[in-house]
């Protein structure tokens, strides 16, 4: 949770009265908020330091010395501020009196929204500078994901010149004065040498051109989100009038922030004044954007519910005066017989969702002190519910079949849940206004959360076994909510000899000693290898999934080893008893139950390979370290066509680059390229797994007599067959090469380079991966 350090006698300041320590942290319950450390009374009220911990995300504006400063003033009876002369809403656009901004078009891509406003008055003293920079860190760490969807600057505006210019520059070719520094840089010498681009570089170095804002004397102001420059961004003590930006890539949460920030400066006297920015595209608040800008929408809330879940009886007239208390400006009306509160939160907050968050905050406006305990009526028995019952027995065989039980959290990223799952986002709950993109969905399977914790778990004596019991949830029109909330149990096995009928094997043992009969069938979930996956059916209907995970999903988690991952719906086979019988005939809305059907894979690999697959001999010139990836790296490959091949493999936890460097190595050439990490990997590297002194390695398949360039193929095979240009990874896949006898086969037939048979040194009876 964020932790703020407010200066004492600024903090009280801004409260309007003081209060011991003891009444303080009975005080910081109404912001949800608690005292982390008391100051150091030795020090001077003016130095003294005041550690607060927030146990709230969704109330940023608490993140900053004004902020809980308000809470607690408004909270105590203080009149909530007026914020209308400088607010910009919907048909009532203030004056910017030719304050504007304008963006470049090349910046929609990059970095697209900017927002800003311009405070004056009173110069800036130190506890006052201090408090900005914590704001704009808590702000932009926090809220921003590190400065990836939001980021601040302030500058000087009597050095300036109007307009100003948000634009996209060659990097390579612009240069500036950065913060802290007396030699100017260019925008990409700044990210490799300037202690902000080395922690921020990240967010725009993989972009042909960096964003820049300008005054209209093309003197630079900042590189953001990095850094500002020594000059126009060189805020110190005594500066007054300030221009404000923020920057990122939710227009949404800029324009919070901005309210945010705008606010606790009109709370410390300061005069706001609006910015237009100019957007030469839609940012769904339209092109122009003047800030501050109200843009919340109201919530309501009905008396009745009100009482009902408080377990009160309070009148329209308190309801009102604890929403007043919480800053938030409130409507009533008479509605069938009960009274309707229309609530408008205040400017620098939107967390209102849902007609509960109202009730929360007349909860903590009456004050928590103010409720009156009471003992319940009904004498009941607790006891644990049959599903958490079934659960703990289930979590009992698990354990048993050598798993590790894990927890993991149910919410988390579009980036975890759907893409690097390769699976549609069309049954996924996506959460309204997410503080964080790194919570900003429902999890809809455990098998992501699983394969998370083994992307970090490279280092870990192999195998990996692991599980979860916990609840997923997803969307389901068949519900009265629109959405469906099941208990599930996901497991994922990590091995070199990891394999379907592994996966079989355990699904078996944990449904025998759950007394319930299964079958397999059919099914195609992207997740997994085509033909090496089955649905778990109890009674005809489909609870549960398992199979080998698919390769791509593996390169996108950056998962080494060969994996197993299965999903069971344990809520209902609970429901489901095992006495029941399966319908004698299957009918058609059933999936249709496996059979020993065989592709032409499995019927003829070597027609297929021949047909399909390519693989060639490539020289190893040059390998580089993927910084995005702590397993990957980039190699750059001599394939024989002349122009330089980029693979990546993640072989940096097994070898060195200096072990790399010079091998003739075996690569699938027409396998489709794929971007893994910023980098488009184009084939991949062909090897086997073995184990030495207790510990997995890796072998690269070689042929160092044959040149860059130079086909494999099975023994006797015309390796001028042609074959398409490019394969997806599923077909690659349908055929599995070994290593028998320390020789490279295919369906027991040895393949060549060069009429020669390629061998191993070490690894022997594997598969190759």
């Amino acid at each position: 949770m964020p932790k703020i350090e407010v200066n004492e006698k600024l903090f009280f300041q801004m409260v309007g009265q003081k209060y011991d320590y003891d009444t303080l942290e009975k005080k910081l319950t109404c912001g949800k908020a608690e005292l982390d450390e008391k100051p150091d009374m030795s020090q001077s009220e003016d130095q003294r330091v005041i550690k607060i911990e927030l146990n709230d995300t969704n109330r940023p504006d608490l993140w900053s010395t004004n902020g809980v400063a308000r809470q607690l003033r408004v909270h105590g009876g203080g009149k909530p501020a007026d914020y209308s002369s400088f607010l910009s809403r919907e048909g009532d656009i203030k004056d910017n009196n030719g304050r504007v901004v304008t963006v470049d078009p090349e910046l929609k891509d990059i970095r697209p929204y900017m927002v800003a406003f311009m405070i004056e008055g009173k110069p800036i003293d130190e506890p006052m500078l201090l408090d900005i920079i914590q704001t704009q860190e808590k702000l932009a760490w926090n809220f921003g994901r590190k400065r990836k969807s939001i980021s601040m600057g302030l500058y000087r505006i009597s050095q300036m010149k109007w307009p100003v210019h948000y634009k996209a520059v060659d990097p390579d070719t612009t240069s500036f004065v950065p913060l802290t520094f007396e030699k100017p840089l260019t925008c990409r010498q700044i990210l490799d040498e300037h202690p902000k681009g080395k922690d921020y570089g990240w967010i725009i170095k993989d972009f042909k051109k960096f964003p820049l804002l300008t005054d209209d004397n093309n003197e630079v102001m900042s590189m953001a989100p990095v850094i500002n420059s020594a000059t126009l961004g060189a805020v110190q003590v005594g500066d007054k009038d300030l221009m404000v930006e923020l920057t990122g890539d939710n227009m949404a949460n800029l324009m919070l922030a901005a309210n945010i920030v705008a606010c606790d400066f009109a709370d410390c006297g300061y005069t706001i004044r609006p910015i237009k920015v100019e957007h030469p595209y839609e940012t769904g608040f339209g092109k122009s954007i003047c800030a501050p800008f109200y843009f919340q929408k109201p919530t309501k809330a009905v008396l009745k519910n009100i009482n009902k879940l408080l377990g009160s009886s309070f009148t329209k007239e308190q309801v009102v005066e604890a929403l007043v208390r919480m800053s938030n400006k409130v409507e009533t009306a008479d509605v069938n017989g009960d009274v309707e509160f229309t609530v408008w939160p205040a400017p620098f907050r939107n967390d209102f969702l849902h007609e509960v968050d109202i009730i929360e905050d007349v909860m903590i406006g009456v004050g928590l002190d103010n409720f009156n305990a009471e003992k319940p009526n009904d004498f009941t028995i607790g006891r644990l519910m049959p599903l958490t019952l079934f659960s703990r027995k289930a979590k009992n065989i698990m354990v048993g079949l050598g798993y590790q039980e894990m927890i993991f959290n149910y919410l988390g990223s579009k980036k975890d849940y759907i893409e690097k799952m390769n699976i549609d986002d069309s049954k996924i709950i996506e959460v309204s206004n997410p503080m964080s993109e790194n919570y900003q969905f429902v999890r809809p399977s455990i098998i992501a959360s699983l394969l998370r914790a083994e992307s970090g778990s490279a280092n870990a004596i192999f195998p990996h076994k692991i599980f979860e019991i916990g609840k997923v949830a997803y969307l389901c029109q068949e519900e009265n909510t629109g959405t469906r909330t099941r208990q599930s149990l996901g497991f994922m096995t990590a091995a070199s000899n990891a394999n379907f009928n592994s996966a079989a094997s355990e699904v078996s043992s944990l449904l025998y000693f759950l007394d319930h009969e299964y079958k397999v069938a059919e099914c195609d979930d992207p997740r997994f290898i085509p033909g090496r996956q089955a649905a778990i059916m109890v009674n005809g209907k489909q609870v549960g999934v398992f199979g080998e995970v698919h390769p791509q999903v593996l390169e996108n988690w950056s998962i080494t080893v060969p994996c197993v991952a299965g999903e069971i719906d344990i809520e209902e086979v609970m429901t489901m008893s095992s006495s029941e019988k399966a319908p004698a005939k299957e009918t058609k809305s059933e999936p249709k139950p496996v059979v020993n059907q065989k592709s032409e894979a499995e019927t003829d690999p070597i027609k297929y390979f021949n047909e399909h697959i390519e693989i060639r001999v490539a020289k190893i010139e040059k390998v580089d370290v993927n910084p995005e990836g702590d397993k990957l790296y980039i190699e750059t490959m001599d394939d024989g066509t002349g122009t330089p091949r980029i693979i990546q493999s993640g072989l940096r936890p097994y070898m060195s680059a200096d072990e790399l460097l010079g091998k003739h190595v075996l690569i699938a050439a027409n396998l489709a390229p794929r971007k893994m990490k910023g980098v488009e990997s184009h084939g991949m590297l062909l090897a086997c797994d073995y184990k030495e002194d207790g510990k997995e390695k890796v072998e690269l398949l070689t042929a160092p007599w044959a040149a860059p360039g130079t086909l494999v193929v099975p023994e006797g095979s015309d390796p001028s067959i042609a074959k398409p240009a490019k394969l997806d990874a599923d077909k690659f896949f349908k055929i599995t090469m070994k290593v028998e006898g320390k020789k490279m086969v295919l369906n027991g037939v040895p393949m060549t380079a060069d009429g020669k048979v390629i061998t191993t040194e070490k690894s022997d009876n594997c598969e190759v991966c």
